[in-house]
């Protein structure tokens, strides 16, 4: 069995910090969560018509977290909110070439506040009235 990490990982573990990392100065959708082993993930979305067009992140994990944050964060732009609340775990270890057995955790940490901070982005919306309740006529 080979110890070595795909070539993904060591690309991005390799950058001193990742164009996506640290907060966003103006933004439409945010979350932070923190998971069972202790990291604490956090996204920050711009959003426009329907699309996200930036998500930057921070993680207090690892590299492996640093790693699927940044993934999950570029898998993310350009997709309808949809699409981008649809990306799981496996979407984003497919998308590294995978991660250490033990570290497969923060792909879903990462997944899961990405998917956490478009549900903020939509919750932070107003109601749209042709959905709304009736209006009492009948």
């Amino acid at each position: 069995m080979s110890t070595q990490k795909p070539i993904q990982l060591e690309i991005l573990q390799s950058l001193p910090t990742q164009r996506n990392y640290g907060p966003l100065d103006h933004w439409d959708g945010h979350a932070r969560i923190t998971g069972p082993c202790g990291d604490t993930m956090e996204y920050w979305l711009q959003i426009a018509e329907g699309r996200i067009l930036r998500a930057n992140f921070t993680t207090t994990g690892c590299e492996s977290s640093r790693a699927a944050g940044s993934m999950a964060a570029e898998l993310a732009v350009g997709r309808s909110l949809p699409e981008a609340a649809r990306l799981g775990q496996q979407d984003v270890l497919q998308a590294l070439g995978g991660l250490p057995k033990e570290s497969e955790h923060c792909a879903l940490l990462a997944a899961n506040t990405l998917k956490a901070a478009v549900g903020d982005y939509q919750a932070r919306q107003p109601a749209d009235p042709q959905r709304g309740e009736c209006s009492g006529v009948s």
